[in-house]
């Protein structure tokens, strides 16, 4: 660490020390008021800066590594993480060949990335995903993480550097660093002209040990127009030895935080979470209901708002705010049109139904995944990460509690308990929703 700080930190005012929320955080060791840190634009990696030291590299090299990485690992739909990745893994290629003389920031930065430790999924062996996927199909995010790890682009990348470069890139090294990158990068304004801003996908080494907790954040990071430097900012005064916290996001959706980041972010206050139902839960009708979601384009999925407090999880609501997928449980026609002509009544027998329906779904999943947990429990992973039971955790402290508080309310269509369990005006979290994966009408694994 010590030439990240000599770069980012000459007065080395934070340091990287263990973090009560686990892994290692960023303290600052001083009070503190105001500015933290302050990194240049030379220092961070996002797809621009990230180009320009590849054209400066690229010149002392006979063979365009990362140019030749870019056409064969990016030949898809542009997608701003994995060109990101790529040019992280030219760049450990470039070092590999002895060509990063003289870049010794990025070279120590490398060593973080392949050393770091993420409890995410890209961790975990493809048929441990796979026993997962049979149970719970329908999470998009899962989807697409078991999609990749199966397509085998991982071993292609690694055997084309080898025959290319004649240099070797384990699987498992890729496998670290694209777990690493997801897991690490932020959202960083840049500045188009005076009054116009974008936000680039970026690597910001020492602000990346910052850890997340939107209930007790203390500091934020922002542009510095005038310098193009990232500056990492004190909401108020911090004694010496405070562990500095951001937030990575507003809105904490809890299977996109564990996928990215590696961790159920369980501070207080309110966070939402998508749980696939239409099509992937098996009932009277089941079949009929599901084509109609897919026909009115409705979501699979149930979006829950959950409440946290002291780390544990004390309340939930099922938010139906802009979601009209039990319309087919009042007629079949098209949703708009059940909408406009539903009385209260029907539409309350609707969503008291729904919950009925949701008691039981989620009492199968937790028998399943009850019986899954003990198998991970049994499961000899080779490289010793599990990391895919912390969502099973998850889930059944989620189903779990919904069946205690279906108990404690017994909601019914026509009493005011129905809505202690229902919400209807939950519009903030309704962009946080997951896209909705429609592949029950053929049960095969597909990316959406």
């Amino acid at each position: 660490m010590e030439t990240l700080f000599a770069v980012n930190s000459g007065d080395s005012s934070v340091s990287v020390g263990p973090s009560q929320l686990g892994g290692l955080g960023l303290f600052v060791n001083k009070d503190t008021d105001g500015e933290i840190l302050r990194i240049g634009r030379q220092h961070i990696y996002n797809i621009y800066t990230c180009l320009e030291l590849c054209k400066k590299l690229e010149d002392q090299t006979e063979a365009p590594v990362i140019r030749s990485l870019l056409g064969f690992y990016c030949n898809g739909p542009p997608n701003e993480t994995r060109i990101l990745t790529c040019y992280m893994v030219g760049f450990e290629v470039l070092r590999r060949l002895g060509k990063l003389e003289g870049y010794q920031e990025l070279q120590q930065y490398l060593n973080i990335l392949l050393r770091t430790e993420i409890d995410n999924l890209w961790q975990d062996e493809e048929p441990l995903l796979e026993s997962y996927y049979e149970l719970e199909p329908g999470n998009s995010l899962m989807n697409a993480t078991l999609l990749e790890k199966q397509s085998g682009e991982v071993e292609e990348l690694s055997k084309y550097i080898s025959e290319t470069w004649k240099v070797t890139v384990e699987e498992h090294e890729i496998h670290q660093l694209v777990a690493a990158i997801r897991s690490r990068t932020l959202e960083v304004p840049r500045k188009i002209s005076d009054d116009e801003f974008s936000v680039d996908i970026t690597l910001v080494p020492l602000l990346d040990f910052a850890n997340h907790d939107n209930a007790k954040q203390n500091a934020y990071f922002d542009l510095d127009p005038e310098t193009d430097e990232v500056v990492l900012i004190a909401k108020g005064l911090l004694s010496g030895g405070s562990e500095v916290l951001i937030s990575y996001t507003p809105v904490e959706e809890m299977t996109q935080m564990f996928v990215t980041y590696g961790f159920y972010p369980r501070s207080d206050g309110l966070k939402v979470v998508d749980v696939p139902f239409w099509g992937y839960y098996h009932f009277d009708r089941s079949e009929e209901l599901a084509q109609y979601v897919f026909q009115q384009r409705q979501p699979t999925n149930l979006q829950f708002v959950l409440e946290y407090a002291d780390g544990q999880l004390v309340d939930l609501f099922l938010n139906m705010a802009s979601n009209y997928s039990f319309a087919g449980l009042i007629a079949m026609d098209d949703v708009q049109s059940v909408m406009e002509k539903a009385s209260e009544e029907q539409i309350d027998g609707a969503l008291a139904t729904l919950l009925g329906l949701v008691e039981s779904c989620f009492r199968e999943r937790i028998e399943r995944l009850e019986k899954f947990a003990k198998f991970c429990d049994d499961y000899e992973a080779e490289n010793g990460t599990k990391n895919i039971k912390q969502l099973v955790q998850f889930q059944l402290e989620l189903y779990n509690k919904y069946l205690d508080k279906m108990r404690q309310t017994a909601p019914q269509a026509g009493t005011g308990s129905l809505y202690d369990l229902v919400m209807i005006d939950g519009d903030d979290w309704v962009e946080y929703r997951l896209p909705p994966v429609y592949n029950f009408v053929t049960r095969e694994l597909a990316r959406h």
